[in-house]
């Protein structure tokens, strides 16, 4: 005979709910009876056994009575064991969480501090991670009817603040990443531009060096430099540069194009042209100069190395 119902109970045994009547017993009892006559084994014969017990039980009112009784007081030891382990997973799990929470927080506080990437800062978080896991594993074994609002509550909060502190962290992280990226794109352009600011500057230089009257080599040598300069202007404007320097990158692209623009009026000048528009444009030469040497203090102060 094959029976595929639960036996948790006399009840369960004959297939009868435990309000059962008198004579909803009997007659699950009488049909089960007649199944076991259809087979003869040692266990059918166990199971007849244990039938005729439970039918004997619940016929009988004093003994279903105290049977009742029984299966009440089991059942609350039952609960209260739920609720010890589910109270016992909860520990383990809020233990998990708060160190997912507090090793996320140190984590993301050595970034909120610092600059650049810390792998050892890591370690906090990961393993906080691992316990986090462990945890959740273990309270995942409580069944579900056991699991509290609160406890599931007090979990979700911690497991809010360790991902937020994460996504601090990774955050974080993609910016220094892209940071670095840029960095290494300025000092490319850096590497790029500085012979055309070396070939620009020699320009200068041989001019003004010249003791004899200005001629057309002059212009010449001035409107070579200031194509130079509009070169490198163009191309520190068309380029990017990490955030905490952009200001300095506007600043030199201006620089530079003023520098092409007074070379280039010097270009237009002759030996017939008045002192004044040397003069003029000697003034404007220098602030330029000076406003260059304040751009490279600034920075050296605030990065620490010059420009």
């Amino acid at each position: 005979m094959s029976r595929s119902r639960a036996v948790n109970s006399y009840y369960d045994l004959l297939g009868v709910p435990p309000h059962a009547t008198e004579l909803e017993i009997r007659s699950a009892y009488g049909r089960d009876v007649l199944r076991l006559q259809e087979s003869a084994s040692e266990k059918v014969a166990q199971f007849r056994a244990a039938l005729d017990a439970a039918f004997a039980t619940l016929v009988d009112p004093e003994k279903r009575s105290e049977y009742d009784e029984t299966l009440a007081a089991a059942a609350q030891l039952n609960a209260m064991g739920a609720d010890e382990d589910s109270e016992a997973a909860f520990r383990y799990a809020r233990r998990g969480g708060l160190w997912f929470a507090g090793g996320a927080l140190v984590t993301a506080v050595t970034y909120a501090f610092s600059e650049g990437t810390y792998f050892l800062a890591w370690g906090p978080l990961l393993f906080g991670g691992f316990q986090l896991v462990r945890g959740l594993l273990r309270y995942l074994t409580v069944p579900s009817g056991a699991r509290q609002a609160a406890h599931l509550a007090v979990l979700g909060g911690l497991i809010a603040v360790g991902v937020l502190s994460a996504g601090f962290v990774g955050l974080s992280e993609a910016q220094a990443a892209q940071e670095a990226a840029e960095t290494q794109k300025w000092i490319a352009l850096i590497d790029t531009t500085s012979l055309d600011i070396a070939k620009a500057t020699e320009l200068i230089k041989s001019v003004a060096n010249r003791s004899d009257p200005w001629d057309a080599s002059y212009s010449a040598d001035m409107e070579k430099a200031s194509a130079l300069y509009a070169n490198v202007a163009d191309a520190v404007a068309a380029a990017t540069a990490p955030a905490r320097i952009e200001w300095y990158r506007v600043a030199m692209a201006k620089n530079f194009r003023e520098a092409a623009a007074i070379t280039h009026e010097y270009a237009l000048l002759t030996a017939k042209s008045p002192a004044s528009a040397f003069e003029a444009l000697d003034n404007r030469w220098k602030t330029r100069l000076d406003e260059r040497a304040a751009l490279s203090d600034r920075f050296e102060a605030q990065e620490g190395t010059a420009p």
